[in-house]
């Protein structure tokens, strides 16, 4: 073969890169789709396939991608993102024509003039890679598995290859690494559920160690770490040395088959981003567990004190779970990551070489990286490779701790737990939470040997498919492994006794997560669709013993087709999910009704019923609509009320007060309940009384539990349990008029929605008085403002919807709607934001208070008092106040301990409160009484806000 003729065939080849950047882009997502639109047209252009996420922030993300495809076109890619002038890009006479050296160039030419267009109207710095190192590059040969995998980086510096191999058997020969090209604009670049969201751009970049610096870094704790051992545990770096923590930032199966320093490095065990937050929460000031291979001082804090380092697969985690350990443990000492990740780091030290280097490049490389790879087994990729490893290299296996590692392999069958395996197949995933799992080819025979023994199949000959579409074995992960012998996804085939014997232990399991509150929810949620999906196949299996025959063989529970090979998720997808994308496309009515994705798709797409119209909440009208009408309290005002003295007064009633329990309360105490948070109740009393009042109660069958009247104070709470405690009603006085002025104002039928023209959509406006609380809370019910107005002007109770807040003590306008739809759309410009100024076509709708308070409020800046926290500016003769307020907490303490109740909450200005920006005008002062009346407009925060500031410049 001629040399021009390899040439071609390399720059044919398949690569695949990875990048990303945190750069501000903005926050609205019509403007960000011209970006998004524009990458698209990119990558289409240049024959790209894979995935790129685009953050919708202006501070907190950017841009984070993996595309597949061959050398030219992702070079192209990579230039045109390095801002390299299109006149640079070099056509290559072995391998392009003139036709393809123009699309790329028009395509480069295209989006840069988008891009430029686009930033320039952000007014922003333009989105883009600042080196060629940025970029992590791969390859491989494509003759299957085992074959090389030849790292490229077109453009980049010695140390920019690495020569891999492929774990994954899914992979065929010229078959597309990713099945499709997909670029979506998300909340996250990387998914933290929300964690992230207060780290800026300005946060991440922060404590980088390069490939050599990190090399150096685990050489000396890999040392560290061997002469503590050999001293048998003593001490061996010295009472004055730092403690380093090692921690491996990316998901458990990550983690599972390749890591630095086995033995030593740190799995938070996380099977999503998203919980390594919490993770961090839980061990910033608890002390070490077992997950530490290693500790130098009895029982120490895992993160605090301590320097920590930190690697992922391409660097991008690193950026944010950093910054965000540095806010959270605070009295670090240190905090460094491996900047471009495992993938740059065995790109310098995975001893391969690029065949397009020259071979001066080839011998500078290999005299400056004589070291051993101290990363062993395999990189987990996103991409249906599967993972990669660097060639002929790995860690000394005596040399680490915790070693026994066999050619590199470190990841272990989870059955059999002896055998060294590394490699995660598409259709070996858990059938609870489809978690990926190691699983040797010996186990995956056996178990699914055992479980065609159980579905009444023949044995499996010899060549035989372990995973044929008549029994299609079904795996568990570690996290639901107890469920191996209960939980399975087909129930084809089962009898009716296996069938019971499955219901028996998952109501068993079920009912053990009973008592875990909120944090067993999603737990129990999944137990109980099984148990469901099992009693409603007994009641359609006419027989006792049905077996699976080719009409109704197990359907892959991705894509519902008998014939998958399971191989059609993800980025494991290839021709099938492009098939099935094909088919949607022509609205094949048929097969996408008989496809179960699809289904499901259509099943989330119907419209939830609004939570006013739920079950649950109608029931729970129903029986207030009762109570009202049995204890006869929904009255208009006049109704027990003193004509003398304008008090109301209500008449003492027994109520059945009742309450479901909360997950903070699941296993706990009726005595705790009702001294922490039902306390109030029993206010003035000491302890001992309390305990003494409390049995009373108990004695005469006054506090019950699911209707059960309670025998003892010690009985613990249980989730989903119902706490009533009965009680003789007195209601604290009001003073209200005979009759509370309402306003009704009818509104246009257009705010009505489509399907509902029958109801007029009304506003009323109520002069609440002060004194009475709005809705029935507390020690109010028919002293509320709802129910009193609600029966003077003739409605059906709980029909009025607040669309604001006053509190009790405060008087003044209250606007309510009868329709929920109206509601909705005035609450929604009340809650816009209302530092927002008015456009014309839709202004805002803000508070105005007037308050009268006692002494001379300033009129002007000559009269104003400065305060150490509060930023006051004067307009004219309006004052506007930014004073960051917080919850004292040793205030509200003692408030608690003495008046046992947890509601009173005692605020002051504080450099570490939350913002406040409320604005002042001085109407009139009243010299006689010393008051003045002020006009109080909140911008952000509440009414007690507004207090709080006022007490400032009294």
């Amino acid at each position: 073969m001629s040399i021009n003729n390899n040439n071609k065939i390399a720059n044919n080849k398949q690569c695949c890169i990875l990048f990303y950047k945190y750069h501000p882009l903005t926050d609205n997502k019509e403007v960000l789709e011209t970006y998004r639109h524009a990458t698209e047209v990119l990558c289409t252009s240049l024959n790209l396939t894979g995935r790129i996420l685009i953050g919708l922030s202006n501070n907190g993300e950017g841009i984070n991608g993996t595309l597949a495809g061959s050398k030219d076109d992702l070079n192209a890619y990579v230039n045109c993102m390095l801002n390299k002038d299109v006149d640079m890009m070099q056509k290559n006479t072995t391998n392009d024509d003139d036709a393809d050296c123009k699309r790329r160039k028009d395509a480069v030419t295209a989006f840069h003039n988008a891009s430029k267009e686009f930033f320039a109207k952000l007014n922003i710095p333009q989105l883009l890679l600042e080196s060629p190192n940025d970029f992590k590059w791969s390859s491989w040969s494509g003759q299957g598995e085992g074959d090389d995998l030849l790292g490229v980086c077109p453009g980049g510096k010695r140390g920019d290859s690495i020569d891999r191999k492929s774990t994954s058997s899914s992979v065929k020969n010229n078959e597309s690494w990713f099945p499709d090209l997909h670029i979506k604009i998300v909340k996250e670049i990387i998914s933290s559920g929300g964690a992230f969201k207060d780290i800026s751009t300005q946060d991440t970049s922060v404590g980088y160690l390069t490939p050599k610096e990190w090399h150096e870094e685990m050489k000396s704790l890999i040392e560290k770490n061997k002469k503590m051992e050999d001293s048998a545990g003593g001490d061996a770096n010295g009472d004055e040395e730092v403690e380093t923590v090692l921690i491996d930032v990316r998901n458990h199966k990550e983690c599972q088959i390749g890591n630095f320093a086995p033995g030593i490095s740190i799995d938070p065990h996380t099977k999503t981003f998203s919980q390594f937050p919490k993770w961090v929460k839980e061990n910033a000031d608890l002390s070490a567990t077992d997950t530490v291979a290693a500790t130098t001082t009895p029982n120490p804090s895992l993160l605090a004190n301590k320097r920590i380092l930190m690697y992922c697969t391409g660097g991008i985690r690193c950026e944010k779970a950093s910054a965000y350990i540095r806010q959270t443990v605070p009295n670090n000492k240190g905090i460094y990551h491996l900047k471009g990740g495992i993938h740059k780091y065995l790109e310098e030290f995975g001893g391969g070489q690029d065949a397009s280097e020259c071979k001066d490049d080839q011998d500078e490389k290999a005299a400056s990286n004589t070291d051993e790879c101290l990363f062993v087994g395999k990189n987990f990729v996103f991409d249906r490779r599967g993972a990669l490893d660097a060639k002929g290299h790995g860690v000394d296996n005596q040399k680490l701790s915790g070693g026994n590692h066999v050619n590199g392999v470190i990841g272990k069958c989870q059955y059999c737990t002896d055998t060294p395996y590394d490699v995660f197949r598409p259709d070996i995933v858990c059938c609870v939470c489809r978690e990926p799992i190691l699983a040797c080819s010996k186990c995956q025979r056996e178990l699914s040997e055992k479980q065609r023994q159980l579905r009444g199949l023949v044995p499996l000959r010899d060549g035989d498919n372990t995973n044929d579409i008549a029994c299609r074995t079904e795996y568990h992960c570690e996290v639901h492994f107890h469920l191996k012998s209960c939980y399975f996804t087909s129930l084809i085939g089962l009898s009716k006794s296996e069938l019971e014997q499955q219901l028996e232990q998952l109501q068993s399991y079920h009912k053990e997560l009973e008592g875990t509150g909120k944090k067993g929810k999603q737990k129990r949620r999944t137990l109980r669709k099984q148990i469901e999906k099992i009693q409603t196949y007994m009641k359609q299996t006419s027989s006792s013993n049905e077996l699976v025959s080719s009409e109704n063989a197990m359907k892959c529970r991705h894509c519902g087709t008998s014939e998958c090979n399971s191989d059609c998720w993800g980025f494991h997808g290839g021709n099938k999910r492009m098939e099935n994308n094909q088919d949607k496309d022509v609205e094949d009515t048929t097969k996408s009704h008989d496809n179960k994705v699809e289904l499901k798709r259509q099943k989330r797409r119907k419209d939830r019923l609004p939570s006013n119209q739920r079950p649950a909440k109608l029931a729970k009208r129903e029986n207030d609509l009762h109570e009202l009408e049995l204890l006869q309290l929904f009255n208009s005002p006049s109704h027990n009320r003193k004509e003398s003295t304008g008090m109301r007064v209500p008449p003492p009633v027994v109520r059945v007060l009742h309450s479901g329990v909360k997950g903070k309360w699941v296993g706990k105490t009726v005595n705790w309940l009702f001294n922490n948070e039902f306390g109030e109740k029993m206010h003035g009393l000491t302890q001992r009384d309390r305990d003494e009042r409390l049995e009373q109660l108990i004695r005469e069958g006054l506090i019950r539990i699911n209707g059960v009247a309670v025998e003892s104070s010690n009985v613990l709470l249980r989730n989903m349990d119902t706490i009533e405690h009965i009680v003789h009603w007195h209601e604290p006085p009001v003073f209200v008029p005979s009759k509370i002025e309402v306003l009704k104002h009818a509104l246009p039928k257009s705010i009505l929605p489509a399907n509902n023209n029958t109801t007029t959509p009304l506003v009323y406006s109520i002069n609440k008085p002060s004194s009475v609380p709005i809705y029935p809370s507390g020690p109010y019910y028919a002293n509320s403002l709802l129910l009193m107005v609600e029966a003077q002007e003739a409605l059906t109770p709980k029909t009025l919807i607040p669309l604001h807040r006053i509190d009790r003590a405060t008087s003044g306008v209250l606007l309510c709607a009868n329709m929920s739809s109206v509601a909705k759309v005035i609450q929604g410009r009340m809650s816009s934001n209302n530092s927002k100024e008015d456009d014309g076509e839709h202004p805002p709708v803000r508070k105005l208070y007037l308050a009268r308070v006692k002494g001379r409020f300033p009129a002007s800046s000559s009269e104003g008092r400065a305060t150490s926290f509060a930023s006051a500016r004067w307009h004219g003769d309006i004052l506007e106040v930014d004073a960051p307020i917080a919850v004292d907490l040793g205030s509200s303490i003692k408030e608690k301990e003495s008046s046992s109740s947890n509601s009173t909450m005692h605020r002051s200005v504080r450099s570490d409160g939350k913002q406040s920006v409320s604005r002042f005008k001085l109407i009139a002062y009243d010299e006689a009484i010393d008051q003045s009346l002020v006009s109080c407009a909140p911008i952000t925060g509440r009414k007690v806000r507004v207090c709080i500031v006022l007490s400032m410049h009294m």
